[in-house]
């Protein structure tokens, strides 16, 4: 006996609740997988339990492991908006950076690391992840990637499916402007994700399935759960899934990108997309059911995305015209600026402009060609987020635009100025003992709390 066609909340027996909490404004939530490396050789090392301690011990919240011991999560509380979001990730990736250093470790970001073996790496002993190593054997180190995942809370569980239902369309846009790892095991893959389609811890792991109601949905995991396929929602491996135990969609189709302002950028991006999508379902209300048309295209865009980036030609619906990623991503964001502008986020928005940026696959393949030193790409990647916070501390720029300020000023350097050239902008290499705490006038953040 399956769910009943009339339990919108029932949830299988033994299963968790799938009671939809609601989230009466669009608040956020980012979540950031970083790579734990030596600082000596560049590789990765498994140094996540101690980290973990020692910010257990300073009391710092939001840090957790994954499911490889050289793999570290940082995550922020319930944000109202953007700007907190950036308020207060900014000076948590400081303090963990600083505990990380302090254990003779330096951190990175990126969708894989360039030259690391994955199979040398261990396990992280959490049980879940010991069953997912069991289940998966060897091809289980493929989990040795690193991504970006955004929570967007809304109101209800018809309006999460309905969400999902319209936004997973624009999937491969998000993953073409986050496209950071091009390179697995020191080999260039030709990809600008090899993480999109190194992942796939299991069969139903990617777009996912079109469902036009909740009750669907209910009635899927019910089917998986009795199975022994699934023991919970977040063995639901989808680019962007409901979670209704803390009323939010979840978009986990991202790379770490190369910068701290594409996250932002990201964030705002997802941001606005749910604010008019909440918009054309409350004009619109038939649009929930969705189309699987856009599923289907949506799978095939997403490979192309991973392979080519921002060039890739994509049909967005049949009939039409193929146009590339970049010029539909320039045309989505005219079309949001006013929903970002409203919100207050325009500035972040701004940081996304296809051609006002280097896109994080292109600049590590650009960086090991002119150098030809796996080195030099990951002393890039572990010192330009920082280089970036640090501009962001000047006092000539204010507010959302501060970001985006910050990073452009770095892509109009010319490239023997880059940090991986010269190490400017590394403290390590100027004589510092410790990274600098993250500015004042960026405050630490109290627990957010849903509005």
């Amino acid at each position: 006996m399956t769910p009943s066609d009339h339990q919108q909340t029932s949830s299988p027996q033994g299963f968790e609740d799938l009671t939809f909490s609601p989230s009466p404004n669009t608040t956020l939530g980012v979540e950031l997988e970083l790579q734990i490396l030596n600082p000596e050789t560049g590789d990765l090392a498994p140094g996540a339990q101690r980290i973990l301690d020692a910010c257990a011990d300073e009391k710092i919240e939001g840090v957790s492991g994954e499911f490889l011991l050289s793999m570290l999560e940082v995550k922020t509380s319930v944000c109202r908006n953007v700007t907190e979001v950036r308020d207060t990730l900014g000076p948590l990736l400081c303090r963990v950076r600083n505990i990380a250093r302090s254990l003779g470790y330096e951190l990175s970001v990126g969708g894989t690391h360039p030259f690391a073996r994955p199979c040398a790496s261990a396990v992280s002993p959490d049980s879940r992840y010991q069953r997912i190593s069991r289940k998966q054997g060897l091809l289980a180190y493929q989990e040795n990637i690193f991504g970006l995942h955004v929570h967007v809370g809304v109101p209800d569980a018809d309006h999460a499916l309905g969400l999902t239902n319209q936004l997973v369309q624009y999937l491969p846009h998000l993953l073409a402007l986050s496209a950071n790892s091009p390179f697995w095991e020191g080999v260039d893959t030709g990809f600008a994700s090899a993480r999109a389609v190194m992942f796939r811890p299991a069969a139903h792991a990617g777009v996912p399935p079109h469902f036009t109601c909740w009750d669907d949905l209910v009635r899927y995991c019910w089917a998986m759960h009795q199975a022994k396929v699934i023991a919970s929602t977040k063995d639901l491996y989808w680019d962007i899934r409901p979670r209704p135990a803390i009323g939010t969609i979840e978009f986990r189709i991202c790379d770490v990108p190369a910068t701290l302002s594409t996250v932002l950028g990201l964030t705002t991006l997802v941001r606005c997309l749910v604010i008019e999508g909440l918009q054309l379902l409350q004009k619109y209300p038939h649009l929930k059911k969705g189309d699987p048309i856009a599923f289907w295209l949506a799978g095939e865009n997403k490979w192309l995305a991973a392979r080519y980036g921002l060039h890739a030609s994509c049909v967005r619906w049949p009939g039409r015209e193929p146009q590339t990623l970049g010029d539909d991503i320039t045309a989505l964001l005219t079309r949001l600026g006013p929903v970002a502008q409203e919100a207050g986020e325009a500035g972040f928005l701004a940081a996304l402009q296809p051609g006002e940026f280097e896109l994080g696959a292109d600049r590590q393949r650009r960086i090991f060609r002119q150098t030809g030193a796996w080195q030099t790409v990951v002393e890039d990647m572990k010192c330009r987020w920082l280089a970036e916070l640090e501009r962001g501390s000047g006092t000539e720029t204010s507010g959302p635009a501060r970001f985006a300020a910050g990073v452009r000023a770095m892509e109009t350097r010319r490239p023997k100025q880059d940090c991986a050239d010269t190490g400017k902008g590394d403290p390590a290499r100027h004589g510092h003992a410790g990274v600098r705490m993250f500015p004042a006038t960026w405050p630490f953040l109290g627990n957010g709390s849903r509005q």
